[in-house]
């Protein structure tokens, strides 16, 4: 796990990813990577803005050490200490959010399934109507705020 102590870096592939990872060692040759995670942006045309998405340089294995060829690779910068807590962040969001689950981690989650607390019919029937009240609530105060559009003239002042 990564405490914050590591050196963070990014890189630019010549295949045009840009890369944030822990450099763990180099060589004349080739770098070891260490959680490398691609980052991509996606524009976003209604707002004129980007969308910055993030995953790991192969989707497909666990394996968290990479080594790349120098040869391969653009540039390897020091990232800015103020991106290295979101990569962190994301990181860790990605250790934790594992597609697969082990045959132990299913047992203990149906334990927990099996001891979380037993409601009745009834009482679900309430919760359900309390929460389609709320939505009702939402969509009538939706409705309530309607715009008023006052046609101007052309005078000019």
């Amino acid at each position: 796990m990564l405490d914050g102590s590591e050196f963070f870096v990014v890189l630019k592939l010549c295949s045009g990813e840009q890369v944030m990872a822990v450099l763990r060692e180099e060589d004349d040759d080739r770098i070891l990577l260490e959680t490398p995670m691609v980052m991509r942006s996606i524009p976003v045309i209604e707002t004129g803005r980007e969308h910055i998405t993030a995953h790991p340089l192969c989707q497909f294995s666990d394996d968290k050490i990479y080594v790349i060829l120098k040869k391969d690779v653009m540039f390897c910068k020091k990232l800015h200490h103020i991106f290295v807590d979101h990569y962190i962040r994301i990181v860790k969001e990605h250790e934790e959010s594992a597609s697969f689950v082990t045959r132990e981690k299913k047992r203990e989650l149906l334990e927990d399934w099996e001891d979380a607390e037993q409601i009745t019919v009834e009482e679900a029937k309430k919760r359900i109507q309390m929460l389609a009240d709320l939505l009702r609530n939402e969509s009538q105060e939706e409705e309530e705020r309607t715009i008023t559009i006052v046609k101007g003239n052309d005078t000019v002042h």
